[in-house]
Order: C-alpha cells, then structure tokens, then sequence
C-alpha cells in the first residue's frame, strides 16, 4: 500500500525533474546517420565543407564562354560544353565555346556572354560590346568556400541543411540518436479504440496520444503494450520494456488503489526516485529507474499524461537527444524585423531575399545577404528570407516580413573576414564593416571587426594585418561592404569576402589580407575589435598574437 506524502510537501515540477536528473544523467548516444534520416536530429560535431561550391567555374547562362580581351568583336566557335558534360576544351584569342546555364567553363575562358547578345554567322559569333572578366560566371566556391561550416556542433539539421550538405557531397552526418520509447498502458477498464464498448469499459486513449506525440517529435516507439491490472504481467513487460528502449512511459497503476500495480513493481525491482508531484493533474506521478533505464510513469487520466509528458517527459528526452542544448533551431513561421541595411528587388520579379536575423531584446533586425539563385549554401546558413514586389526598395531602418525558418543562439561575430576567425566558435557573418558599423549603429552582435578604411569612428582593440597583392590583369576586388573595396578600384569581379581570393591567383590581380593569399605586402589596414559579450573576452589574445 502507498503512504501518502503531503501535498505541501511534494516536489514541484521543476525540483523533481532535477533530483531525477541527478539520479539518472540523460545519456547522449552520439551515432553516424544518412543525411535522410538527418532532419530533426542534432549535430554532434561540427561539418564543414571538404570542397568549394561551386567545385569548378560554370557559366550562369545560356551563351558562349570566351576571353574578356577578345571582345568586341568576331569570335571562332570551338565547339560545345553540356551541363553536366566534361571536354578538354581550351579557348584561345578570338575563339568561344558554346555553353549551357551551369555548363563548365572551359580552359583559357573568364566569362560568358549571353546568347542573345550575340550575332551568330555559321560557325562565328558577332560579340559588339567589350564583356568583362568574370561575367556571368559562378566562380569556384562563390557559394560556400571550402573549409566553410555548415552544421554547428549542437544545430538541429533542417531540410535546408541536407540539401547544403549534399550539394559538397557529404552522405552521413554524427548526430545525436533519438531515444527509443515503450509504452505501456494499465487497466482492467481499457478496450482497444475501434472495438465494442462493455458496460463499464472505457476507450484507451492513452497509448494514442504517446505514440503519435513521440513520433511527431522523431521518436521511435519500439513496444506499445495494453495491459490488465495483473502485477506478474506489468512486471514481466516492464523488464522486457528495459532491454528494448531506453525510455519506458507507463500510464495507469501510480495511485493508492487497490490495482494499482506499476508502482509497487518499480519499487520492489528498481528504484523510486519521485511518487507525487505538486502539480495539477498529475499529481501520482513516478520518475523511477529499472535496470539503469528511465521510467516515467503517469496518471491514468489522459489530460494529466499530456501535461506531464510536455513537463517532464519531454524534458527528458530533449535532454537525451540534444535538443534542449540545440543553439540552432528550425523555425516556420512570420516575423516583422527592422532591416539594417537597404533591400532592392529586382525590377520585373517578385524577389526573394535570404537575410541573417539578429535579436536585441523582444526586437528582430536583418542584414541581408548577397546571393544569387544557385547558392544552397548561404541559403541554408541564412535564417530566412524577406520578400519584395517587383522594383521596390527598402531604406535601413525600415520595417519588413520575415519568413522565418531558422534561430540561432550562438554569439554572434559580424564584420571582416580574418583568417584568425577559423578556429573561433561563434556565428560568422563576414560580409564586411558596412554590416558592422550598421550593427553598432542598431546594438546588435556580439563581437563586430570593422576596418578603418570605411568606418574610422569606431571604439575598439587596435588590430593591423597585411594587405598582400599576386599576379597581374583584371583586377579582383570586393563589394562595397568590405574594407578592401576601397582599395580596389573599378574591380571586374567582387567577391563577398577574401576566403575565395586564391581562386583567383594565376588569373589576374588579387589583393587579399595576409593568411588568403601568398604575394607582396601592399599596405597594412588597420582594424577595430569590438567585443561586447565578456564571454569573448579571449579574442583580444588571438587578435594580439603575431602582430608586426
């Protein structure tokens, strides 16, 4: 027979979710799975790209691949590349290949024109405006650079993610597993859903509501049992439960009658760590530990199953699978955000934009993203996308819709690409110091680099590093948001940030910080440091080391 236990002085909720715990440490299991049984897991390591993406330069239209310095003018067409088809082609002066849109460039190519820009005269090909270096083209990592990272330890992976992951080639990822559950439901009272009702029976709904609240949440269920009130036969199931789950839930048998079985066998063959909580209902509740297993046992009575597996159960498991430590969440859903940064759509479509979403207090602000269609990758790190009719532009400051589909709780570094982040936990935007500054400006971000070059009224820990410059031709510079644009004039190509500069090496003129790139010391540009969580505080260490 159970004693009674007070009211007054039964746990709390939250008091016997902890003595629990410290009874019985939720275990991860740390396992390697194929990315489609990936979503919804979470990461136990980090990943990060072990290629560029794009892995080659392919051309962004449907055109001629050709030399920049043959144009304009009358152009020999020296065959055809596919998408998807690899020849050893090489172009010359005053020749081109016909290209597909995602087609591989062929040697000796820097650009594409597009086919409607051309006249075609049987095998040659009229180009009448001069095409820049880099024209239409998807250069080598343009979209994740190789070494990028895309899960963080402790993400939980999202379809977004599978798809970056797949698009560098990466099959199986290490996650945390799901625990598996039993269920057990008690009762002389309960028939089956579906059946006869007898007089005095009621409906089990029970093992209804576990099973498919459990899936729901990417659990598997591997034994759901309904059994009469009879002490042999809920001991024998409950011992088999442990050697099958690694979490046991039962429901019925935790009160004071006279068949109320469940609790007297977890005290005589386990240990009974919680009987009674203070809570309504739900007040018979049992945290019990059977051959090293955890069981949660229930009321009887529905509506107290549901509230205590969402309290305490659920606490639990999230506990076991990592998702109650995750630092980034999949999300769906609108928020209204304040933008940064100005927005501008494309002046004939609706566009959609990928932004990053910052949180200052109970506000949102967004910094968007350059991006072009192809690039799965900065899609999938971004946190969602704003989207805008045609030819509409919104100035910073302005209020937008945010379709969500990401949260993230990591500290947040924002500003200039530094070879010294590589190692540095933490969120990474590195588009440049306009972001920034515009940051600073809005009080968001963790820790902001910005580069005196573009924003000299900043407050911060003093950092120099070398500009080095390689090789000769186009010039390869930078959007305007980075530091480095303003020492780059009239560039051909701009990249996002000085991590997919060595590309470029061997093929024109590449200006890049010290640790990108090997050549001649151009300049030195000096850098502000900016930390604003304490928890970064060692940052000034590394940003220190190796000065000169």
């Amino acid at each position: 027979m159970r004693t009674f236990v007070p009211e007054e002085n039964l746990p709390t909720i939250g008091d016997a979710l902890r003595k629990f715990m410290d009874r019985l440490p939720p275990r991860k299991e740390e396992v390697e799975v194929g990315l489609l049984r990936a979503v919804g897991k979470v990461a136990s390591r980090p990943v990060k790209s072990p290629v560029d993406n794009p892995p080659f330069a392919r051309s962004l239209v449907d055109g001629f691949a050709l030399m920049s310095s043959s144009t304009p003018g009358k152009l020999r067409i020296v065959g055809k590349i596919s998408i998807g088809e690899w020849k050893d082609l090489v172009v010359g002066e005053g020749e081109a290949v016909e290209v597909d849109t995602g087609s591989l460039l062929p040697q000796g190519a820097d650009s594409v024109v597009k086919v409607e820009h051309v006249t075609r005269e049987e095998d040659r090909i009229v180009v009448n405006r001069v095409v820049r270096f880099g024209s239409n083209v998807a250069w080598p990592g343009s979209d994740v650079p190789k070494g990028t990272e895309l899960l963080s330890q402790g993400q939980v992976i999202s379809p977004e993610d599978v798809g970056a992951l797949a698009s560098v080639g990466i099959s199986k990822v290490r996650v945390y597993a799901k625990p598996k559950v039993y269920v057990i439901a008690t009762g002389d009272e309960l028939v089956e859903p579906g059946s006869e009702l007898p007089p005095g029976k009621i409906y089990e709904s029970n093992i209804q509501f576990l099973r498919t609240r459990l899936e729901e949440q990417g659990y598997e269920v591997v034994g759901a049992e309904l059994l009469p009130d009879e002490k042999d036969k809920i001991e024998e199931t409950l011992l088999e439960a442990t050697n099958k789950a690694d979490v046991i839930i039962t429901t019925g048998g935790t009160s004071a009658g006279e068949k109320d079985y469940v609790h007297q066998v977890l005290r005589e063959k386990g240990e009974l760590i919680i009987h009674g909580v203070n809570f309504k209902p739900g007040k018979p509740t049992i945290l019990a530990v059977l051959n090293g297993k955890p069981v949660f046992g229930l009321s009887g009575n529905v509506v107290a199953t549901v509230m205590i597996f969402d309290s305490i159960v659920m606490s639990y498991l999230k506990a076991m699978d990592g998702t109650s430590e995750a630092m980034r969440t999949p999300t769906r859903g609108k928020i209204q955000a304040t933008t940064i940064l100005p927005l501008v759509a494309d002046r004939h479509r609706t566009t959609s934009l990928p932004v990053y979403v910052l949180k200052r207090g109970d506000d949102f602000y967004v910094i968007p993203i350059p991006f072009e269609s192809y690039m799965i990758g900065t899609f999938s790190l971004s946190d969602g996308y704003v989207t805008l009719p045609p030819n509409t532009k919104v100035k910073e400051g302005e209020r937008v819709e945010v379709t969500i589909k990401a949260l993230d709780r990591r500290q947040v570094i924002i500003g200039e690409d530094d070879a010294r982040w590589r190692d540095v936990p933490g969120r990474k935007i590195l588009l440049g110091t306009v972001p920034a500054c515009q940051a600073l400006k809005y009080g968001v971000g963790d820790v902001l680099l910005v580069s005196t070059l573009l924003c000299d009224n900043v407050e911060g820990e003093d950092v120099e590093r070398w500009i080095l410059v390689n090789g000769k031709g186009p010039k390869i510079g930078y959007e305007e948001w980075v530091g480095l644009s303003s020492l780059v004039r009239n560039p051909s190509v701009r990249l996002k940030s000085p991590s997919t500069a060595s590309i470029f090496v061997g093929r024109a003129e590449v200006v890049a910080p010290e640790g990108f790139i090997h050549g001649r010391r151009l300049t030195k540009e000096r850098l502000k440091l900016v930390i604003r969580d304490e928890k970064m505080k060692f940052l000034k260490g590394i940003f220190s080391e190796g000065q000169t």
